[in-house]
């Protein structure tokens, strides 16, 4: 598609997360698929927050079927002139296909901040959030760690998935057996950052669509918004008219 192309700029802008695209989930991605038909109505803006993929081992997996329309969608919305930024999730955060703009190393970023709605948003995937987790925190450090990125990125696909879906089955064990203090967010991390000049503070992870007013200093308010998991509808955040509202997708 040719830059003439390109239909006339939205004015929506789109936030979702923790859709957990995966090959034995196909009912999901076709409900992404028609999402993205969705936003490409309308949207100035996709920001997909994280573990939009179950799992993302490094390039080769560009090639595995299920993962091919999911990118050429993504791609089709670029080519429209729709801005897609992609943040680092916990599954995914090694995704390197380059649909962020100007993203030329390929690294995805741990956090943005926007204007939108009239207002200034915070964006992460939000696993940084719950910092109770000692445990996830020194894993997650080693996981991204340059060279271990660097040996996951040369493994043959077939045995880094094998790898990453082992890996991925005992934490979802170890995460079982944890409290919930320990996997809970910290809400002194998010007026961390709602001080720090944002109005509002959106991530995914807790896998729960919900909104949060937070006492702030000076008698001042912020918001905070989780946006939902996948598994039965979608679930996505919509800045429309100057309003943000979350939304369900089916």
């Amino acid at each position: 598609m040719t830059t003439t192309d390109r239909r006339a700029p939205g004015t929506v802008d789109y936030f979702a997360s923790d859709v957990h695209l995966a090959a034995e989930r196909p009912r999901v991605s076709q409900l992404f698929l028609r999402f993205c038909d969705h936003v490409r109505e309308d949207a100035n803006r996709l920001f997909l927050l994280g573990d939009i993929f179950d799992l993302w081992v490094g390039a080769k997996q560009e090639r595995v079927p299920y993962v091919l329309p999911i990118l050429e969608k993504l791609r089709e919305l670029i080519a429209e002139g729709i801005e897609v930024h992609y943040i680092a999730g916990n599954r995914d955060f090694n995704f390197d296909a380059a649909l962020n703009p100007d993203a030329s190393d390929h690294a995805l970023p741990e956090s943005m901040s926007v204007e939108a709605a009239g207002r200034r948003l915070y964006l992460t995937h939000g696993d940084l959030l719950c910092t109770g987790d000692l445990a996830y925190g020194r894993a997650r450090t080693v996981l991204r760690s340059g060279p271990l990125r660097a040996v996951a990125n040369n493994l043959p696909l077939s045995f880094a998935t094998f790898v990453s879906t082992g890996y991925r089955r005992l934490s979802e064990r170890e995460t079982a057996r944890k409290t919930r203090l320990e996997i809970a967010v910290n809400f002194g991390r998010v007026r961390s950052h709602l001080t720090a000049g944002h109005d509002v503070v959106v991530c995914g992870h807790v896998h729960r669509a919900a909104r949060y007013q937070v006492d702030l200093p000076g008698g001042k308010r912020g918001e905070f918004i989780t946006l939902g998991e996948w598994s039965r509808r979608g679930s996505f955040l919509e800045a429309r008219d100057g309003e943000l509202n979350l939304r369900r997708f089916a």
